[in-house]
C-alpha cells in the first residue's frame, strides 16, 4: 500500500516505523480517514490510516508504533473497544482515544474501562478540540517515557555507584592487607637482622629464617638447600613443614630435582616457580630463589604449597628474595667464624717467627 489520500502518504506495512510521533487513525468511513488527514496535514505528525481493527493490528505487527491510537467505536466485525483492547496487550504505552456518537456513551465507558483509553471524543467533533487532545496525549507519552528513561538512568547510576563502593572497599581492604603484609615483613626482617649483629651457627639461624619467611607468606613448607663445594651439589640443609601438610623435602630424587631448579633460578637471576607433581610425588607449587652473595652461590631458598592453593606473587617472590638476602649473609658470616681459629694460628706463627729474629 503507497497511495496518497489528500496528500497523506499511508506508510507501507514492510517499512519500521520509528517515528516518535506517529498518529494511527482507525474508521471504516474512508471520508472520515480523510478528514482526519486533512485536519493533521500541517502538523509534524506520520499519519498511519486503517479502515479496521484488524487492518491496524496487522500494522502494529509489522512494526507500527503509533504513540496515538484514535478509532471509532462502531465498525463491523470488530468495534473500537474491542480493537482498543487488543491495542494495548501490543502497546502498552500508546495514548488511545475513542470516537464516540452520543448514543454510544455507554461503550465510550466501557472502552475507558477495558482498552484503558484515554478519553473519549464525541461525534462530529471539534477540530481544535481533536488537535488539542492529541498534543495533550503526546505530551502525556512523552512524559511517561521521560519518567522511565530517567528512573532507568537512576537506577543504572545506583547500580554503578554501589559497584564503585564495592570496588572501592574491596581496594581499601587490598591496601590495607598489603601494608599489613609490609609491615609484618619490615618487623620480620629486623628480627633476623638483630639476630644477625652477632655471630650465630647455622642451625640457629636457618631455622629462625624459615620460620619467619613462613609466618609472613603463610606457606605449606619451606626449605633451604646449601651447596656442597667439593661436590658441586646441593642438600638439604633446614626445612619447616606445616603440621599435617605432609609436604616432604627428603629423598635424593627429589633433592635433586629441587637442586636443578636453585641453578637455574640463579642462571635467571631472581625466582622461579615450578607447578607439578614429579618434585615431590604430589601436585605442589614450588618457589626457587638462589641465596648468594655477589657470584658466590651458597645454596637455594625454596618454599611449597600444595595445591588447590593460589600460586605465588610477585610481591611474595619479592619478599622471598630480601630473606635469601639475609640468608645469605648469614651462611657468609658462617663461613667467616670458621675460618678465624685458622687466622689466629696463622698470627701467632707470624708474630713468633717475628720474635725469633
Amino acid at each position: 500500500m503507497n497511495t496518497k489520500i489528500q496528500g497523506i502518504q499511508v506508510v507501507p506495512l514492510e517499512k519500521e516505523y520509528m517515528c516518535a510521533h506517529t498518529l494511527l487513525f482507525v474508521d471504516d468511513e474512508k471520508n472520515i480517514l480523510k478528514s482526519l488527514s486533512r485536519l493533521f496535514f500541517d502538523d509534524d505528525y506520520e499519519i498511519l490510516l486503517a479502515q479496521s481493527g484488524k487492518e491496524a493490528l496487522d500494522m502494529i505487527d509489522n512494526g507500527a508504533r503509533p504513540v496515538v491510537i484514535v478509532s471509532d467505536q462502531q465498525m463491523p466485525v470488530m468495534n473500537g473497544v474491542e480493537f482498543l483492547s487488543q491495542a494495548k496487550e501490543k502497546l502498552p504505552d500508546s495514548i488511545r482515544m475513542i470516537l464516540t456518537g452520543y448514543a454510544d456513551i455507554n461503550a465510550a465507558m466501557d472502552a475507558i474501562n477495558r482498552g484503558g483509553i484515554y478519553r473519549y471524543i464525541m461525534k462530529p467533533w471539534n477540530d481544535g478540540d481533536l488537535k488539542l487532545a492529541v498534543r495533550e496525549a503526546i505530551a502525556r507519552y512523552e512524559l511517561v517515557q521521560k519518567n522511565r528513561d530517567l528512573t532507568a538512568e537512576l537506577k543504572e547510576k545506583n547500580r554503578a555507584l554501589e559497584d564503585l563502593n564495592t570496588t572501592l572497599e574491596q581496594k581499601v581492604l587490598e591496601r590495607t592487607k598489603e601494608l599489613k603484609n609490609k609491615v609484618k615483613e619490615l618487623q620480620a626482617r629486623d628480627r633476623i637482622q638483630r639476630h644477625l649483629m652477632t655471630i650465630h651457627p647455622l642451625h640457629e639461624t636457618l631455622p629462625l629464617i624459615l620460620e619467619t619467611i613462613d609466618g609472613v607468606l603463610d606457606l605449606d613448607g619451606v626449605a633451604v638447600y646449601l651447596k656442597d663445594e667439593s661436590q658441586n651439589s646441593f642438600s638439604l640443609s633446614s626445612f619447616r613443614c606445616t603440621e599435617g601438610k605432609g609436604l616432604d623435602f627428603h629423598s635424593l630424587e627429589k633433592e635433586r630435582i629441587l637442586a636443578e631448579k636453585i641453578k637455574e633460578s640463579l642462571m635467571a637471576e631472581g625466582a622461579i616457580t615450578l607447578e607439578n607433581d614429579e618434585a615431590a610425588g604430589q601436585n605442589l607449587i614450588f618457589a626457587f630463589v638462589p641465596i648468594h652473595k655477589g657470584n658466590t652461590l651458597f645454596g637455594g631458598l625454596v618454599a611449597g604449597r600444595i595445591k588447590p592453593a593460589d600460586g605465588f606473587m610477585e610481591s611474595e617472590l619479592a619478599t622471598m628474595t630480601s630473606f635469601a638476602m639475609q640468608a645469605a649473609t648469614a651462611v657468609n658470616d658462617s663461613k667467616m667464624s670458621e675460618t678465624i681459629p685458622d687466622l689466629e694460628t696463622s698470627l701467632d706463627d707470624v708474630l713468633a717467627n717475628f720474635q725469633v729474629k
